[in-house]
């Protein structure tokens, strides 16, 4: 066996909405300040004063998003601040504001996007030159049935009984006499335990369209070479795309087996593997646009081959995204889209941080 690194990404992702053009994140900030002369007609008196805490707003909406994003595009945004900062307009996008002035206090909200694609890309500068091979499969997941399992609940109860007297006695001359008590009281002490049962839940797995394009998109982008997975397990015995299927309906993870033959099939020429659900999540009405809303989580995990052992060098935590569209089918397209760009975006700044190839 070619012993070439091999690196396996294991993500599992449900709903989210994504623009097809690009990745981006929705965004509010705000600010306030104290004006030296009082607001006229609802405004700060100079456009001053009115464009400085609009760019601080929107310099407090890129920080908030930054610090609650993963260490790699934290580390990004960090290393890239004075930049973006200098440049809002090109990060923050589609900006709408929420201001009211009264007195000498001007308040300002702004809610926009933020072109997550532009300032990942800022962390690509240091990979130069060709990169690895890569492929994905992106299996999509909906609930088909679930099994909940009742409480189980075990009681214990426990008497304890005590009991106390006491007597005295006397003599005197040919009589004698003697008196005494006894009492007594019991205690019951009851507990016991609860287990509760985790629900099993069998999935109806399938591949939707648009998610290899959006995949395809994100890893091109920055200088991988994409290989179409259908070519793959045509061309690698071994890699059984069925056999993806069948794991992913009752579980969360691929049989050791399945994992193995996988590596196994591609070792020598294909690098790097994506493997991907998608579990679409809960379904509503979006409160402010009124269309349909689609929820759905996204995870990763990366695994890279050091020789002989499958090392964890990547991770992608739960996070949750919705989608919205005119009905639920283009809401969870949009929401399973938005999904797995978010995690290949991810996986990228991940690899870049460990200068994995």
């Amino acid at each position: 066996m070619n012993l070439k690194k091999l690196m396996l990404v294991v993500i599992t992702s449900a709903g989210v909405m994504l623009p097809l053009q690009g990745y981006s994140d929705t965004i509010t900030g705000a600010q306030n300040k104290e004006l030296k002369s009082k607001c006229k007609d609802g405004r700060p008196r100079k456009v001053s004063e009115f464009n400085e805490v609009l760019a601080q707003a929107k310099s407090n909406a890129l920080r908030s998003w930054a610090a609650g994003k993963s260490v790699a595009i934290s580390n990004i945004f960090n290393d890239n601040e004075e930049k973006i900062l200098a440049n809002l307009d090109e990060y923050f996008l589609n900006a709408q504001v929420d201001q009211r002035c009264k007195g000498k206090s001007f308040k300002l909200k702004v809610k926009g996007l933020v072109d997550v694609n532009k300032i990942s890309r800022l962390g690509k500068s240091e990979m130069t030159g060709p990169r690895s091979r890569i492929t994905a499969v992106f299996l999509a997941r909906k609930a088909d049935t679930v099994k909940s399992y009742d409480v189980k609940r075990t009681s214990i109860e426990a008497s304890t009984l005590f009991s106390e007297g006491s007597d005295t006695a006397s003599m005197g001359g040919s009589s004698a006499s003697a008196e005494g008590y006894l009492s007594s009281k019991s205690v019951k002490e009851s507990g016991g335990s609860s287990v509760s049962k985790a629900d099993k839940i069998t999935w109806n797995v399938f591949r939707p369209s648009g998610l290899d394009a959006a995949v395809s998109q994100t890893f091109t982008s920055f200088g991988f070479k994409m290989v179409d997975v259908s070519q793959v397990a045509s061309r690698s015995p071994g890699f059984d795309l069925g056999a993806f299927n069948e794991d992913f309906t009752v579980g969360d993870d691929l049989r050791p087996d399945t994992k193995n033959s996988a590596f196994n099939a591609i070792a020598g020429k294909i690098p790097i593997l994506v493997i991907a659900t998608v579990d679409v999540g809960q379904r509503d009405s979006d409160p402010v646009s009124g269309l349909k809303r689609v929820y759905a989580t996204v995870k990763a995990q990366v695994y890279q081959d050091d020789g002989l052992f499958y090392e964890t060098v990547a991770s992608v935590q739960p996070t949750q995204y919705s989608g919205i569209g005119p009905n639920e089918t283009v809401a969870e397209t949009n929401a399973l889209i938005k999904a797995a760009e978010a995690a290949s975006n991810e996986i990228v700044q991940q690899l870049n941080a460990a200068n994995i190839r």
